[in-house]
């Protein structure tokens, strides 16, 4: 059950980019298909930032301990979506002009709050099982590694 439980959490977050990859494929995306693109990468970045950071008062909450198991995969998910919504800017939307990405990041504070999130969580992305497993080892958080 436990297997068939994550291979079904991990399909499920598949499920938007497979959406999206078909309204891309078929001509069904909006009439400015970049901001689309953009615009739903984005925004489901932020809802796997939400569901990844709820995890922990959930299971504090609820006494559910076996949702902390699914927090690591939403992570590796959020940071999917981040990166796809970081290269859609970058490559589609920019062409890779990098003087133009430079005056948007110092111009529009979204766009530099995205970028400095996106460089922060680098870091968390690579070395994810390190920083566990240091944090499992502080003072007053043996709790989470259960």
């Amino acid at each position: 059950m436990h297997k068939a439980a994550k291979v079904s959490v991990f399909l499920l977050c598949l499920t938007p980019f497979a959406w999206l990859v078909t309204r891309t494929l078929t001509g069904r995306l909006g009439i400015n298909p970049v901001e689309d693109l953009e615009l739903t990468t984005g925004i489901w970045a932020l809802r796997f930032l939400v569901l990844t950071l709820a995890v922990t008062p959930v299971r504090r909450l609820t006494r559910w301990n076996r949702i902390i198991q699914y927090r690591r995969m939403l992570g590796l998910f959020t940071f999917f979506y981040v990166c796809a919504h970081f290269i859609i800017y970058i490559a589609v939307d920019q062409f890779f002009a990098w003087s133009l990405i430079v005056k948007d990041v110092v111009k529009r504070p979204f766009i530099t709050m995205g970028f400095t999130a996106f460089v922060l969580m680098i870091p968390l992305a690579l070395k994810r099982r390190r920083i566990h497993r240091q944090w499992n080892r502080a003072p007053g958080n043996q709790s989470e590694s259960r």
